[in-house]
């Protein structure tokens, strides 16, 4: 087993760990994996995750790297906001939902913000596939209810016209009747307060 096997057998993954690369290749020496490691063949993205390092980023690899390396988790926040196109800024890092702490850190130049929620709270995310790739991205209902749930400054009018959010694109997006389940499964009284909030300026 050489390098260009290695790669070949890894080459189309967003992302892999060490354990699958030795349970792919039995024989494979750890020095020998590390000596790939130093030569540039192989990038450790977050231990134990790694990918080959001649294969270029999508957004949509970017975001199930977000995924994986951090799990159990799924994009929300601004990332799902920059997605659906409710708000007309750039998004230049990846902003993830998760049960595990509060976390944020750097992946081959793109910076990963993690946001810790209870596990109730945990849902509301749908599967966006490109090829092979598949990512867990909250949707639009849920994203919205993620920024409310986290930006306890969103009262009314004014802080709603502060976020430039797209009213006309998120009242063709958002299904009320999604809407009203999702947020029936929290018992915060002041996220729904919120909510309510935001659904007037909607209208």
């Amino acid at each position: 087993m050489n390098v260009q096997e290695f790669t070949q057998a890894f080459g189309e993954r967003t992302c892999f760990t060490s354990r699958d690369a030795y349970l792919r290749f039995p024989e494979l020496d750890g020095r020998q994996f590390r000596r790939w490691q130093a030569s540039g063949w192989v990038k450790q993205l977050r231990k134990p995750y790694y990918r080959i390092a001649f294969r270029t980023w999508t957004v949509y690899e970017r975001w199930a790297a977000a995924n994986a390396v951090y799990a159990p988790s799924y994009v929300s926040l601004e990332t799902a906001l920059g997605h659906y196109g409710f708000i007309p800024e750039g998004v230049f890092q990846i902003t993830s939902i998760t049960t595990r702490h509060t976390r944020s850190f750097e992946i081959e130049g793109m910076r990963h913000s993690y946001r810790n929620v209870l596990p109730a709270w945990f849902f509301g995310y749908t599967l966006l596939e490109q090829g092979q790739v598949v990512v867990r991205m909250a949707g639009p209902e849920k994203c919205l209810l993620d920024v409310l749930h986290f930006n306890r400054d969103l009262r009314g009018p004014a802080d709603f016209e502060a976020m430039r959010f797209d009213r006309i694109g998120i009242c063709e997006a958002i299904d009320p009747a999604v809407w009203q389940g999702h947020l029936s499964l929290s018992t915060n009284q002041a996220l729904h307060r919120r909510a309510r909030a935001f659904q007037r300026w909607l209208q």
